[in-house]
């Protein structure tokens, strides 16, 4: 899971596979060329961090109790990344924290790419 294009990169959290492969295929058509990493947990995305320069973004689904989670969000911010916090379930609200954005469940690739755009527009305001 190794970084190596020199690019600022995504990196998605989550569990379910399927889902992830989803946000990482909009996140590839909305930023076509970007370096997307996966990871199912916070200790594996953890591992991935180390690989990582800069980040652009960071989808993960809300597990701020897992061992690790403020070192986490500490290292996505240090490298620059915004966070976006996906809700463990469909109806369940999610505090925000910080600078992070929500994205609600279920989600829509259109839901998906309005938040990349607002992501990335505020990082650049």
């Amino acid at each position: 899971m190794e970084h190596t294009s020199g690019r600022e990169a995504y990196l998605v959290v989550l569990k379910h596979v399927v889902v992830a492969e989803d946000l990482a295929q909009i996140v590839n058509e909305f930023d076509p060329g970007a370096e997307v990493l996966r990871a199912r947990d916070t200790a594996a995305a953890l591992q991935a961090l180390q690989d990582i320069i800069a980040m652009r973004l960071a989808f993960l689904i809300d597990d701020r109790h897992a061992d690790g989670w403020n070192e986490l969000i500490d290292g996505i911010m240090a490298r620059g990344g915004r966070v976006v916090l996906i809700p463990r379930s469909e109806g369940v609200e999610t505090a925000p924290f910080a600078d992070c954005l929500i994205l609600d469940r279920p989600f829509t690739t259109e839901m998906v790419q309005a938040t990349l755009d607002m992501a990335l527009r505020r990082r650049t305001a």
